[in-house]
């Protein structure tokens, strides 16, 4: 990368920021030494260590990285055969079991973090070395007793000996001599043991003088009697340095033998360092994982600079490299964001090529071969070089090394010369990037490139918005619309008279006024794009409506097809249980050999349970049945009306009159700030009774398991196939012929007079389909008025195309979204919009995560910005 963009970038300050998130300094190493790459495969990869490592900390709290040290100077010297000292080998030993735990802690979790789990599979252990490290040094970096038997036997010697030279110095000082001290005090000086004695009893004390006062009057004395001791002392003092020596030597030929596996261990923690740390960048600016492509497209959405104050930073939304705008011209004020808007296109460019997580909502980017910039004053005293010569200096060498998919970023190009010299040169540069084919952002204040970037292919204005009502720009950056300087408003708001403004508008030259002609183009052509696109939207929405009442409708002669199955099942469960109760009557008789009576009481049993059954067949089948009443209303629908649209479970108002004679018929309807194409057969009118003449059909329809079995007071039993299919007509097949029932059903009774009949339940008037009971029998349950519109029928229409999850934590939002998916697909949703509101982004994450892997789900994304953006997920849902 080119590195005069990576300073005016500020790029430096981003190592920095991650160099403050490592646990250790190897991490910070790799760090201080990010660069950025133009190698997809290498920026993917980097990017999956981001993403696995930031849900594991989410999720699993920090990584235990406590412990590591760079260690590679102490397995450096051990390799030439210099021996370590106690502190080294702590260090070795330290780093090598925080490898150890950190490894157990990724093998534990290793099926939900597989990136992480495999970095760490590559970590040695080393058992036998800290075992042999932390029995032989102590950790205030002591070699212990337990290095070696000899050491331990030469501590013991110099342990009593030193007793009893303490014995004898005592006795001397407490004893008849004590008169010729000056106090009674044991000192050392140097490695010997003394007492201080006055100088004139120095040849009546006796023994070898190793100091003297300032003043000359104490001389500190080593008795004669101790002296013996002291040597003994000394002489143990250099055995146990010498078997120190030993020991050490002995623990660095055991670090010297596992060193090459050691070093690589070092790396590997410090690359789980280096990935942890960019993990918590992310976590702190609450970016997001871009999604990379090489097709040259970069789109941001409320993308934030991150190297300014969270709490003041205006979000922005930048889109490059499509159709229409392979160059952006950006115009406005000063001080308006425009350099801003620049810095955070690049900076979160390297950012993501870096495979950092990047500070917006949304992300999708190109990956560069190159990025440049010209950014800021180039003014060089050193140089000699203007502002103007500054920045063509450094434009010359952009393009003697420009190559295709480049990013150039140029700030005020052109400027700093004569306003008519300085825009032609500026038009001619950004022709020859744009020839080369670079992805170009520049800023300008020249009215001219405002028609240019509007007359030329490619090209696309922008602006910073200014709000003129208080003279300050709001920073908000806005693709299409060419900016002004605002000069004469900011005059104007701060007493210019206004004969002065008035001469200064005649002054306008042409170009200025086709500018402004060509912004209100712009806004037209712009507000025809998104009326299109709502047009487009609607018309998707319209096709979903559509294949959705086609799936409610096979679902409900799904149900009866079930109930019918069902029904011939327990039929044939009836006569069965019948014939075996048959076939043992007339086993009985024929082994009593029974006459008479007897034998008239047997076929009075048999014609019974035949009554018996038939009862029980028709009773089964009519608790299988329900009435359907269609309410339809006795006229077409009008412009105006209110209605529901049953599969959105929301509400509008029709746009158009429905036209007679025409079937599939579809209105247009006005929900909210949405208009959708909705079947007219779907709608259900909305209003009082009175005013809604209508006409009812009643028809009967299987009644689905689940309301059968609430009717009997028992747990619906799931729909399932019969192992014999129905054939035509629905009757069950046996020896391949239709089989008959048993018994004809009688014809169905006369209905009893209206003024006679039981009151009809309740039901909302102008509903299209409800499912009441039977009138002449008990309701099968009971049902409030205002929810009879949704029985049976509309069983699979209960699921919601939403769920939310706000306020919830990650495990519970998880088994939610399980549960819910389970449902709408049950129920026949195809798509569905889950809540989970921005936050941290955490939430958003683990419920994509589920996703990506779950088995009825075909697709989902991030929802645009007019639909929740980033604090919602769209779902779209395999096919049934």
């Amino acid at each position: 990368m080119d590195n005069h963009a990576l300073r005016v970038l500020e790029f430096d300050a981003i190592r920095h920021q991650l160099m403050d998130l490592t646990a250790c300094s190897l991490g910070r190493e790799l760090a201080e030494a990010m660069e950025p790459s133009d190698y997809l495969l290498q920026v993917k990869a980097r990017l999956d260590e981001t993403t696995e490592c930031r849900q594991m900390i989410e999720i699993k709290g920090n990584l235990p990285l406590g412990g590591i040290t760079d260690i590679r100077p102490h397995l450096r010297q051990a390799e030439i055969g210099s021996s370590l000292d106690a502190r080294g080998l702590l260090d070795i030993y330290s780093t090598a079991a925080g490898g150890r735990i950190l490894k157990a802690f990724l093998q534990k979790i290793a099926p939900d973090y597989p990136i992480m789990a495999a970095l760490a599979t590559n970590l040695g252990q080393f058992p036998s070395l800290e075992s042999e490290i932390v029995s032989s040094v102590g950790p205030n970096g002591l070699i212990l007793d337990s290095a070696s038997p000899d050491l331990a036997r030469i501590r013991s010697r110099r342990k009593v000996a030193n007793q009893r030279m303490l014995e004898r110095l005592n006795a001397i000082v407490n004893g008849p001599m004590r008169s010729m001290l000056q106090d009674p005090v044991i000192v050392q000086r140097g490695d010997r043991y003394c007492v201080p004695v006055k100088a004139e009893h120095r040849g009546a004390f006796g023994g070898i003088v190793h100091d003297t006062s300032a003043s000359g009057a104490t001389l500190f004395m080593e008795p004669q009697s101790v002296v013996d001791y002291g040597n003994e002392l000394k002489e143990l003092d250099i055995k146990e340095t010498q078997e120190i020596a030993k020991i050490l030597a002995r623990l660095t030929e055991s670090v010297r033998r596992v060193s090459a596996p050691l070093m690589v261990s070092v790396g590997i923690l410090a690359q789980i360092d280096f990935i942890s740390a960019r993990a918590k960048l992310g976590m702190e600016h609450n970016a997001t994982a871009p999604d990379l492509n090489t097709n040259g497209y970069t789109r941001l959405v409320s993308a934030r600079h991150p190297l300014i104050d969270p709490a003041i930073v205006v979000p922005i939304d930048i889109e490059l490299g499509g159709d229409q705008n392979q160059l952006l011209l950006i115009t406005g004020p000063n001080t308006g964001g425009k350099t801003v808007s620049l810095k955070t296109m690049g900076l979160l460019t390297l950012m993501a090529q870096c495979g950092l997580h990047v500070p917006a909502a949304h992300a999708e980017m190109n990956l560069f071969y190159q990025i440049y910039a010209d950014i800021g004053d180039e003014q060089s005293l050193q140089q000699s070089l203007s502002t103007f010569s500054g920045h063509i200096s450094n434009i010359v060498r952009i393009l003697k090394t420009l190559r295709k998919n480049a990013l150039v970023l140029l700030d005020e190009v052109g400027a700093g010369t004569d306003p008519g010299e300085g825009a032609s040169l500026a038009r001619a540069i950004l022709d020859h990037l744009r020839a080369a084919g670079a992805r170009v952002i520049a800023t300008t204040h020249y009215g001219e490139l405002k028609s240019y970037a509007f007359v030329t292919p490619g090209v696309q204005n922008a602006s910073v918005e200014f709000d003129e009502a208080t003279l300050s720009p709001t920073y908000r950056l806005l693709q299409g619309v060419p900016g002004s300087s605002n000069a004469f408003a900011i005059a104007g708001r701060l007493g210019m008279p206004e004969s002065v403004l008035t001469e200064a508008r005649q002054e306008l030259t042409g170009t200025d006024s086709t500018a402004d002609l060509f912004r209100e183009l712009e806004e037209g052509r712009r507000q025809a794009v998104a009326e299109g696109r709502e047009a487009e939207r609607a018309r998707i929405e319209a096709q979903m409506l559509r294949r959705r009442y086609q799936e409610e409708l096979a679902n409900l002669e799904s149900l009866r097809r079930d109930a019918r199955l069902k029904a011939a099942e327990e039929a044939r469960a009836l006569i069965k249980r019948a014939q075996d109760k048959v076939d043992n009557i007339i086993g009985q008789l024929r082994h009593a050999n029974a006459e008479g009576k007897q034998t008239e009481r047997a076929r009075q049993a048999i014609r019974n349970i035949a009554d018996d059954l038939q009862s029980a067949i028709e009773r089964q089948t009519e608790e299988q049945m329900m009435t359907v009443v269609e309410i339809v209303p006795n006229r077409l629908l009008r412009r105006g009306d209110k209605v529901r649209i049953p599969s959105l479970g929301m509400t509008g108002e029709v746009l158009e009159d429905e036209r007679a004679g025409e079937p599939n018929t579809h209105l247009p309807v006005q929900v909210g700030a949405m208009r959708v194409s909705v079947p007219a057969a779907t709608l259900r009118l909305i209003g009082e009774p009175d005013e809604l003449p209508v006409v009812t059909i009643e028809k009967q329809v299987p009644l689905p398991p689940s309301l059968a079995a609430a009717a009997q007071g028992a747990p619906a039993d799931p729909p399932r196939e019969s192992a014999q299919r129905p054939a035509r007509g629905g009757q069950p097949e046996r020896n391949g012929k239709p089989e008959r029932p048993a018994r004809e059903r009688g014809p169905r009774p006369e209905r009893a007079p209206k003024s006679e009949r039981a009151p009809r339940p309740e039901r909302s008037v102008g509903a299209r389909h409800t499912a009441v009971a039977p009138p002449d029998r008990p309701k099968l349950l009971d049902i409030h008025a205002e929810d009879q519109q949704n029985i049976a029928m509309q069983k699979t229409m209960g699921i919601t195309s939403q769920i939310s999850l706000l306020g919830q934590r990650a495990d519970e939002a998880v088994r939610n979204v399980e549960k819910y998916l389970d449902d709408a697909y049950a129920a026949g949703l195809t798509h569905a919009r889950v809540v989970h509101g921005k936050g941290t982004g955490a939430l958003r994450r683990a419920v994509q995560d589920y996703l990506k892997g779950h088995p009825l789900v075909s697709e989902y994304a991030t929802a645009d910005a007019d639909e929740g953006g980033a604090g919602a997920t769209l779902v779209k849902l395999r096919e049934t």
